[in-house]
Order: C-alpha cells, then sequence, then structure tokens
C-alpha cells in the first residue's frame, strides 16, 4: 500500500549562509537507468519548500524493488540564475506523523550558489 513521504529543507547561500527564497526546487530519486520526478516548490521567505509524493513514485511498478528513495535535489536560485545540484541522500528515513500516514523526510540546510 503506498505511503506519502514530505521532503523538507532550508536552501541557503553557499557565500554567506542566507536563505533563499524565490528559488525552484525540484526534487528526484537517484536511480540507476532513470531518475524519478518526484515533485516542484518554490522556497518561501525563510528559504524553507516541501514536496509531498507517494512511494508509488519512486518504487514503481516492481514492488519491494527500491525500500527507501535516494533523493537529490536541483535548485535554481533566483538571484544568481545558477542550478545547483545536491548530494544524494541515500536510503533516506525520517519521522513518522502522528497517525503514521506520513514520513517527513528533512534534508536540513542545503547550500547553493
Amino acid at each position: 500500500m503506498p505511503y506519502k513521504e514530505i521532503v523538507t529543507a532550508r536552501i541557503v547561500s553557499r557565500q554567506n549562509h542566507q536563505p533563499v527564497s524565490g528559488a525552484t526546487v525540484r526534487v528526484y530519486d537517484k536511480d540507476i537507468v532513470l531518475n524519478d520526478f518526484l515533485g516542484e516548490a518554490t522556497t518561501d521567505a525563510d528559504g524553507r519548500f516541501s514536496v509531498t509524493f507517494s512511494s508509488d513514485d519512486f518504487q514503481g511498478h516492481v514492488s519491494g524493488f527500491e525500500a527507501r528513495p535516494d533523493v537529490f535535489v536541483k535548485v535554481t536560485n533566483p538571484a544568481t540564475g545558477k542550478t545547483t545540484k545536491s548530494k544524494v541522500f541515500e536510503e533516506l528515513t525520517g519521522e513518522l506523523t502522528s497517525n503514521d500516514a506520513e514520513e517527513i523526510l528533512n534534508l536540513g540546510d542545503v547550500e547553493v550558489d
């Protein structure tokens, strides 16, 4: 049965570690052949974003083949126009919500150019 995942993070400038607002964040699951696009969001005034997706979005048609997502983000900074790819957060696990219906995967601070 599919369940919901929520990826969240704060996008900050590599130069001064200040939040980057208005950045476009695309979330992916890293795979051997073709990466799965999981969703897109825009950062708020504090540089924060969240993207919600289903386990079906990264597990594909082969149940049990991929138990956990290997998440990375691509962030386009509106101030510089540059797109930065984060490291891959492998076999990511997070905190379950009170009803165990969703899992929150917090990437922490992600630095961008």
